[in-house]
């Protein structure tokens, strides 16, 4: 017989007497659906006269519940409750009584509405605490039954991962650490609260599947979160409640998925896309409709993702090379979108002649980078934003930086076109010594630097959370080599630019900063998609280019191209304009 959650005591423990009987009675029911095999065989003969015994007197026990109850007695449960009780009596094959009580146990909690999920979010770290706590001394560390006391209880307390207790849920393990188990040393937890019985359920369930070794309860709260918004999701759709549906398949996103973004962008970016694709079409089909079972099935797909999600993530003792190149993979490409932004900048700035823009500009990015290592070393601050925030703080910050760019990048085309080289030549000096251009200059080296050492530090964090402290000098030393190369980079960039005519400077540095708006603008409108602020409309095309901002929506490719097309009637109207001026002088 299996032995569920016992503690260390040494008198038997009568079966508690709960406040719900209805859920007492569903409790027995799946207890003889569990184990009613180890008592009787397929072939009538009885396999243990003890647990044998215990089976009829819970089948009396339920006929009992069910009689004494004025809503169930006189119906097809009680008739049910008989027949069960006959079946256990005559020894019937071990899998008719298996799915007679299955069936009882399942439309008595549709009857009566007993809830079968918590009403909230898994804390798995909880219930890990609680299960070294109140479990561990019976179960082991592991969940196998063979912790330090378990040589006191004959027979041994339960394997979670034995072939009986596979496929019980959470609210399996929540019935019977509330109730406890007749006649076994296993006590009823009813001093504990039912939030904290939920949690301890969900991480025996865990520990039922073999994953406690391989996941951390961090990792594993933010999937479980993910799944029970979808299944709530679900809930919603087919109850036609489509602002919880649209809600929870958000939450599924922002609270599951989004913290371990940069984990699965470790391990396998193509994976973490496939998976962002699934959640964000849950979404799509909620706001334009689908069918019950289509959408189910794409709940239940999403939800084997997240299965494969905590697989890709578990901890596997990375290397110091992967380390190393992770960390210099992610700086340079985080640190080159700067320094090219910064390099485009101080090339302009120099044209006016004035220390004071140049030390806008770097006082700009210093004050960026100062903040981000603030957040570095004060707790990893940006990991603690909630996945809403930290969507909203990056789609905020690109959106406010696209304005920025575009103005002045337009400013800079303008002035270099030919017509209006020569009155732009005699502003400049006039132009430099306004505060107010110094100050956008230093803001736009700002805005453009935060952006790319906030993603930085998300990577970063997550890549040392995965691969540990003793990786710390693998991971600097990824960054120091990243730093260096780009240096040098911009050391030749620099140089480069520094041989061409101001003029064509201008008008490459305006170039530089319509593609930096380009992309920023797809990345901003995706990242506040991914907060639900914007709708999901998904174009039937397999584009997803993340560096550039591209991706696969109507409405991240809509703003491009609204953007390119401004640029276009720009460019005809200055053109206009600069033929009217040509003709005015000509005259």
């Amino acid at each position: 017989m299996s032995r569920i959650l016992f503690i260390l005591i040494f008198s038997v423990v009568p079966l508690m007497a709960t406040s719900d009987p209805n859920a007492l009675t569903v409790h027995l029911l799946n207890y003889i659906a569990s184990d009613y095999s180890g008592a009787v065989s397929s072939k009538n003969s009885v396999l243990d006269s003890f647990e044998y015994e215990e089976q009829l007197e819970f089948s009396q026990k339920i006929l009992n519940q069910i009689r004494a109850n004025k809503d169930l007695n006189k119906t097809s449960f009680e008739a049910e409750a008989v027949q069960l009780q006959k079946m256990v009596f005559e020894k019937a094959h071990p899998e008719k009584v298996k799915k007679l009580a299955e069936q009882m146990a399942e439309q008595l909690v549709q009857r009566t509405g007993i809830s079968t999920k918590p009403e909230h979010s898994i804390d798995l770290v909880s219930g890990k605490k609680l299960y070294e706590q109140n479990c561990y001394q019976c179960h082991g560390a592991e969940g196998h039954g063979d912790g330090p006391s378990s040589g006191n209880f004959d027979p041994r307390p339960g394997n979670f991962a034995s072939n009986k207790l596979q496929g019980k849920g959470p609210f399996h393990f929540y019935n019977v650490i509330k109730m406890g188990v007749p006649g076994t040393a296993m006590a009823s937890f009813d001093y504990l609260t039912s939030e904290e019985i939920w949690n301890l359920s969900f991480y025996v369930s865990e520990l039922q599947k073999g994953n406690r070794s391989t996941l951390s309860p961090e990792n594993q709260s933010f999937l479980l979160k993910a799944h029970q918004a979808l299944e709530l999701c679900l809930s919603a759709f087919q109850n036609k409640e489509w602002d919880k549906a649209r809600s929870f398949a958000i939450s599924a996103y922002l609270d599951g998925i989004e913290p371990l973004e940069p984990k699965l962008n470790l391990k396998d970016p193509e994976f973490k896309a496939k998976l962002e694709r699934a959640l964000m079409d849950i979404r799509r089909r909620v706001d334009n409709g689908s069918s019950e079972r289509e959408f189910a099935s794409l709940v239940t797909g999403t939800q084997n993702l997240l299965d494969q999600a905590g697989v890709l993530i578990a901890h596997d003792n990375p290397s110091l090379w992967f380390t190393f190149s992770v960390s210099f993979g992610i700086f340079l490409r985080e640190a080159f979108e700067a320094a090219l932004l910064l390099i485009t900048l101080l090339g302009v700035v120099r044209t006016f002649g004035n220390r004071s823009a140049v030390l806008a500009v770097h006082g700009g990015w210093g004050l960026a980078v100062a903040l981000g290592l603030t957040a570095w070393f004060v707790s990893g601050w940006v990991l603690v934003l909630t996945g809403a925030q930290r969507e909203l703080l990056e789609g905020g910050v690109s959106l406010f930086a696209v304005f920025i760019l575009l103005y002045f990048g337009i400013w800079m085309h303008r002035k270099s076109e030919i017509g209006r080289w020569r009155n732009f030549m005699k502003e400049m000096v006039t132009l430099a010594k306004e505060r107010k251009n110094i100050l956008i200059l230093g803001g736009i080296a700002f805005i453009g630097v935060f952006r790319e050492v906030f993603e930085t530090i998300v990577f970063l964090r997550a890549l040392l959370l995965e691969a540990g402290g003793n990786h710390q000098m693998a991971l600097a030393l990824g960054v120091l080599s990243a730093f260096i190369l780009v240096l040098v980079l911009s050391w030749l960039s620099v140089k480069l630019s520094a041989r061409l005519p101001v003029r064509q400077l201008f008008m490459v540095s305006s170039w530089i900063m319509f593609f930096l708006s380009f992309v920023l603008l797809g990345k901003g409108i995706h990242a506040l998609q991914e907060t639900g602020l914007i709708p999901v409309t998904e174009l039937g095309l397999g584009i997803r280019w993340d560096v550039v901002g591209l991706y696969p929506f109507y409405q991240t490719l809509g703003a491009q191209f609204a953007l390119v097309l401004l640029l276009v009637v720009i460019k005809y109207w200055d053109s206009r304009a600069l033929v009217g001026q040509a003709r005015e002088s000509l005259s």
